[in-house]
């Protein structure tokens, strides 16, 4: 399949889709107690993101930039004592797995599905502010994957200060990133 031959809208409508199947089956497993299908999917949806887009080395780019931050961010929710993980393999009181799956999958939306958001700073803190605390939300409610330690709104609160500021960071460090690779190829 030439994905080059594609509509723009179909691309970003299987982006859409690919992690929307990475949310679920992420959520669903730790949920379930099972950190691995998770992955497998977002493994998955990334080989198959990273063969086809014509936007490969940006998303290397933002990848390598997402996967540590990300990480940091989660387990600092965890370190706080704000939230708690189900299934926290493969170490308690970081973030597990399952979580690195969906920041495999998330970055993967940044450049493509979000990239309307991703494009400017403030709605991207905005996303981070509301958007976090919203699917965090969603995936302690609907599928038990993890637990508010604490008041709710507090934790909220907290979780989107958490992902506002570090999407905003993952965004300011992308775009510096790119700045200094167009400089050096100029």
């Amino acid at each position: 399949m030439n994905m080059a031959k594609m509509p723009a809208w179909s691309w970003t409508v299987l982006n859409v889709l690919g992690f929307q199947a990475v949310w679920l089956v992420s959520v669903i497993g730790a949920g379930r107690g099972l950190w691995w299908p998770g992955l497998v999917v977002a493994v998955l949806f990334a080989a198959l993101t990273l063969a086809f887009t014509p936007e490969r080395n940006r998303d290397l780019r933002t990848l390598s930039i997402a996967l540590p931050l990300g990480f940091l961010m989660d387990s600092i929710l965890v370190q706080s004592q704000s939230l708690q993980f189900a299934c926290p393999y493969p170490l308690p009181g970081l973030a597990p797995v399952w979580i690195m799956a969906l920041w495999l999958g998330f970055a993967l939306t940044l450049n493509h599905s979000l990239h309307s958001i991703y494009a400017k700073a403030l709605p991207t803190f905005l996303f981070g502010l509301l958007g976090g605390p919203v699917a965090y939300s969603i995936a302690t409610m609907r599928f038990e994957a993890m637990s508010v330690q604490g008041g709710t709104l507090e934790c909220a609160l907290w979780i989107g200060l958490v992902w506002g500021i570090g999407l905003s960071v993952i965004r300011w460090l992308d775009l510096r990133s790119t700045s200094t690779e167009k400089g050096q190829t100029a």
